[in-house]
């Protein structure tokens, strides 16, 4: 009869592959959808009835975050279907500053998707009818850099 020796890597392995269970995790009180921001009373700690990959641990603070995509009513919330808020919607006119070796220059473009502060986005420039790429820096903002 062979024996098996389990290896720190092995355990590992299994860690990875086994979604946690923890204590208590985020579920929904009501139909949400996408764009709306989460208030305290969205959402209830709860038990985690079924593993569920990616859950959110309701030791985590969620207050303030937007919803990505439809949640139903008891739903438990993963990672994908939160996160920072959008700061430039999909379609909406925003400022776009362009700055280059102490120059700035701004114009008027319009968003091509959502982005929150920090993402880079696509942006059409109506004058040219080009399609540019910044970085969201505010609300209804975005910023392009060229390399000196």
């Amino acid at each position: 009869m062979r024996t098996m020796q389990i290896t720190a890597s092995m355990l590992l392995m299994l860690s990875i592959a086994t979604p946690a269970l923890a204590d208590d995790v985020w579920h929904a009180t009501r139909t949400l959808l996408p764009g709306d921001v989460l208030a305290a009373d969205d959402v209830v700690a709860g038990a985690m009835g079924r593993p569920v990959p990616d859950a959110v641990p309701a030791s985590r603070a969620i207050v303030g975050l937007e919803v990505k995509r439809r949640l139903f009513n008891g739903r438990i919330l993963t990672s994908h279907d939160i996160g920072p808020r959008s700061a430039v919607k999909s379609s909406s006119q925003v400022e776009v500053i362009w700055k280059a070796a102490g120059l700035s220059l701004e114009l008027e473009g319009r968003a091509l998707e959502d982005g929150a502060v920090g993402d880079e986005i696509r942006v059409l420039n109506p004058m040219t009818s080009r399609t540019i790429r910044g970085t969201v820096v505010g609300d209804g903002m975005v910023e392009m850099r060229s390399e000196p």
